[in-house]
């Protein structure tokens, strides 16, 4: 009941803030912007949760851990890489992820793509989200020097660090720099390797290129038994899957993440290509889960453990999924448009 109540107030404000920032953007002839909304929503969460028992504070689901490798996730719902803010990954917590995945990294430190950059969209009557945020991030020396002190780590629960690059040296270094920082520690955690990001030059030829990705795990591997999550893109083909797929049960501890956004252009998903400064960029939303559902299926033959994310937001995504093969779920966009979905389905697990 209390989740209900608290999902119904969240995605009130949030209509209200959104549509009265539309409308100070609209008479200021500025674009469309859904960005600052954003961030001042969770700039108000992060105020909140001072106070937070109330609000945020749900338990987590009970005899529904899931193992993986030496990982114990409490509750098979994974935060998916798409904010590093802690105050905000501390609510998701909070509200009983078992897990989460920092947003990816990269060896320098960026600014990401000019806004308007993030927007409310809609494909096939289903709400989402479009964004070409550029993946914005502190570099990977900033990161690995921070990620030893954060206050997420009290929560026991494994945590992933995304990795991408622009070149397969730049895997390497990245992995090597956050390897280094993490071997005097304890804390559970694992690598994603993120092969199908379009915010970056090369981010994709790993995934069309499985040739490549077999020698960069391997190279991994070699003095590194840290579990590893490859993140596959959605938009390659099922031949490319199977490829994936086949060459990842041949190394020790590598998990799938099935999924991530869709390319798309603004005028496909509602809205007006002004309001966005790129040609095009990633779309997530509950219109994705068909495909990451056949992912989950493709993947299964193989036998490797399956996180599924693209479009999961209730428990009939769950369930589905987890019926296919799956074992744990990411969830992004579900996060933002109401983050009580959290409690909500650890409720009915």
């Amino acid at each position: 009941m209390r989740a209900n109540i608290f999902s119904f107030c969240y995605r009130f404000t949030r209509f209200i803030v959104t549509k009265t920032l539309y409308f100070f953007q609209a008479i200021l002839f500025k674009p469309k912007d859904l960005e600052p909304a954003v961030k001042l929503g969770d700039s108000v969460l992060s105020t909140i949760s001072f106070v937070g028992t109330p609000f945020f504070n749900f338990p987590l689901p009970t005899y529904q851990d899931v193992e993986v490798f030496d990982l114990i996730f409490p509750s098979p719902l994974i935060g998916s890489s798409f904010k590093s803010e802690t105050s905000i990954l501390n609510i998701w917590l909070k509200m009983g992820l078992g897990g989460l995945i920092f947003k990816t990294i990269l060896k320098n430190p960026r600014n990401g793509n000019e806004q308007p950059r993030l927007q409310d969209a809609y494909l096939d009557g289903e709400a989402g989200l479009l964004n070409s945020m550029g993946l914005p991030g502190p570099g990977i020396d900033s990161f690995a020097q921070a990620i030893t002190q954060s206050k997420l780590w009290k929560y026991n629960r494994p945590l992933g660090i995304s990795i991408g690059g622009d070149s397969y040296k730049e895997y390497i270094q990245n992995i090597a720099k956050i390897q280094d920082a993490m071997l005097p520690t304890s804390f559970p955690f694992f690598y994603e390797i993120n092969i199908s990001c379009p915010n970056t030059e090369n981010g994709g030829t790993l995934g069309e290129n499985p040739k490549l990705l077999n020698g960069l795990l391997t190279e991994i591997r070699q003095g590194n038994s840290t579990p590893i999550s490859v993140k596959v893109s959605p938009e390659l083909s099922d031949e490319k899957l199977k490829q994936i797929g086949d060459l990842c049960r041949k190394h020790e501890k590598i998990f799938i993440n099935a999924g991530n956004t869709h390319y798309k252009k603004p005028s496909e998903v509602g809205i007006y290509p002004n309001d966005f400064s790129m040609i095009g960029g990633g779309f997530s939303g509950p219109s994705l889960f068909l495909r990451t559902l056949e992912m989950v299926k493709i993947f299964s033959e193989f036998k490797i453990p399956i996180l599924a994310t693209g479009g999961i937001s209730t428990i009939h995504h769950i369930n589905a999924a987890k019926q296919n093969g799956a074992v744990l779920f990411g969830m992004a966009t579900a996060l933002v448009l109401d983050p009580y979905c959290v409690p909500k389905i650890n409720s009915q697990l």
